[in-house]
């Protein structure tokens, strides 16, 4: 029995969550590269991921190939400012200066 919905957190504190998720889970891919992706593929994650590209083509009046472009080029942009972001602070620390 899934645990009652609780109250939704605030988008501001959300984001904080996902960028802080995005950036902890940096880790390099298997070496079954098929086996893992048939494997995601079946997680409740990726189904969410497909039902926010539904979401966001219906709420935006976009077809679905251009929601799911729109999205996957988001996230993809995120984790490559958040790579540079963290490389960046690891220069800084290396160098004995705060990061900018």
């Amino acid at each position: 029995v899934p645990p009652p919905p609780s109250a939704p957190i605030p988008i501001d504190e959300l984001a904080r969550i996902f960028n802080t998720a995005l950036v902890t889970t940096r880790a390099e891919t298997s070496k079954d590269i098929s086996a893992e992706l048939r494997s995601l593929v079946e997680t409740p994650a990726y189904r969410a991921i497909l039902n926010s590209v539904r979401h966001l083509a219906r709420l935006h009046g976009l077809s679905d190939k251009e929601a799911a472009e729109t999205i996957i080029l988001t996230f993809r942009k995120l984790d490559h400012l958040w790579g540079g972001y963290l490389f960046q602070e690891g220069v800084s620390r290396i160098r004995g200066q705060e990061p900018s």
